[in-house]
C-alpha cells in the first residue's frame, strides 16, 4: 500500500543533511539567453497552481485542464515527495477538478486512481506546507515524521512545527518520528502566536539542557520559560542563559552565506563529467554557453569570499 512507503527510517539508512534555518532555498530554474532547464510539470510545488474555487460547474476550462494534469502528476510523485502530493490533492479538491471524471466523490476518485484512503489524503493535505518548508531548508522529512508535527502546526502554525524539526536535526540528533513525538510531548503549553525563535529555545532546552517537564510528565499547564512565574528558578535560569548565547542564525550575513553554500552544494550534486561530455556532444553551442556561465559565476564566488580570515 502507498501508506507503507512512509514508514520511518530503516536501520542503516543515512540521514539526509539539510541546510537548516540558516540556509533557505534551492537553486531555481537554470536559465540564460538561449537555454532553459525546467522541471517536468507536477514534479515541483511551483508547477502546481494554488488551490482555488471552481471556475464553473460545467466542462473544465483550458486552465483547469492544465491544472488538473499537473495535480495528477503531482500525486503520481507521492512516492518521491509527499508534500507535492498533498498540495496536488488540496488543489484538486478545492477546485473540484475531478468533476468530469465520472467519479463525483473526491474520496472515491483518489482511491480509484491512487489507492489513497480518505484519512491518508486528509493527513497529506494537512502536512504539505510543513514538508515544503522543511524541503526549502534542505531537509528530506518522511511523512511519518511530519505527522508528529501537525499538532504543533495546528496550535502555533507551520513555522513553529518547522522549528521543532529543524532544531532537532541541527542538534545532530537522528530525526525519527519517535524522536519528534518525544520532543513534542515535552513541549509545554504555550501562548498562541509564539515565535519560531522561542520554540527553538525551548527545544534546545529539552535536547541540550535536559530541562525536565512539569509535574505529570507532559508539561501541560505550564508556559514557555520566561512567560510563567511558576517555572522553577533553576530551569528558568538554565534556559535563559542558553538562549542568550550568540546565535549565528540571527545574523543576516551568516544566513546569506549559508544560503549560498546550500545552492553551491545542490549544484555540485547535479553535475558530473559524463553529463557535461554528453551535453557537449548533443548540443555543443548551448552546452558551451552554460559551462562558460558556470565558470564565470564560480569565479565571482571565489573573488567574493577571498577576504582576510580571522586569526585562529
Amino acid at each position: 500500500m502507498v501508506g507503507d512507503l512512509f514508514s520511518d527510517e530503516e536501520p542503516g539508512t543515512p540521514q539526509t543533511r539539510g541546510t537548516g534555518l540558516m540556509g533557505r532555498g534551492y537553486p531555481g530554474v537554470v536559465q540564460d539567453a538561449s537555454v532553459v532547464i525546467k522541471a517536468p510539470i507536477g514534479t515541483t510545488l511551483e508547477s502546481i497552481p494554488l488551490p482555488r474555487p471552481p471556475a464553473g460547474d460545467g466542462e473544465l476550462s483550458s486552465d483547469e485542464e492544465e491544472t488538473f494534469e499537473a495535480c495528477k502528476a503531482g500525486v503520481d510523485n507521492l512516492h518521491k515527495a509527499f508534500w507535492i502530493a498533498g498540495k496536488a490533492l488540496e488543489t484538486m479538491k478545492t477546485g473540484n477538478l475531478h468533476r468530469n471524471s465520472d467519479v463525483p466523490n473526491f474520496a472515491d476518485f483518489i482511491w480509484i486512481n491512487w489507492e489513497i484512503s480518505e484519512s491518508h489524503s486528509q493527513r497529506l493535505m494537512a502536512e504539505w506546507r510543513i514538508g515544503e518548508a522543511l524541503a526549502s531548508l534542505g531537509w528530506r522529512p518522511r511523512e511519518s515524521q511530519v505527522r508528529e508535527l501537525t499538532p504543533v502546526a495546528k496550535s502555533h502554525g507551520e513555522d513553529a512545527a518547522v522549528a521543532v524539526y529543524d532544531t532537532l536535526a541541527r542538534a545532530g540528533k537522528r530525526v525519527t518520528s519517535s524522536a519528534l513525538k518525544d520532543v513534542v510531548k515535552q513541549l509545554p503549553v504555550t501562548p498562541s502566536g509564539v515565535s519560531p525563535a522561542e520554540v527553538v529555545r525551548v527545544v534546545r532546552g529539552i535536547l541540550d539542557l535536559s530541562v525536565p517537564p512539569a509535574a505529570g510528565g507532559t508539561g501541560h499547564g505550564t508556559k514557555l520559560p520566561g512567560h510563567d512565574a511558576s517555572t522553577t528558578s533553576a530551569n528558568a535560569s538554565e534556559v535563559q542563559g542558553h538562549s542568550q548565547k550568540t546565535d549565528p542564525s540571527e545574523s543576516e550575513d551568516v544566513r546569506r552565506l549559508m544560503q549560498s553554500l546550500a545552492l553551491v552544494r545542490d549544484a555540485a550534486k547535479t553535475i558530473n563529467r559524463p553529463a557535461v561530455r554528453r551535453a557537449m556532444d548533443e548540443h555543443p553551442e548551448a552546452a558551451m554557453l552554460v559551462v562558460q556561465e558556470i565558470e564565470t559565476t564560480l569565479g565571482k564566488i571565489g573573488r567574493a569570499i577571498a577576504v582576510r580570515r580571522p586569526a585562529d
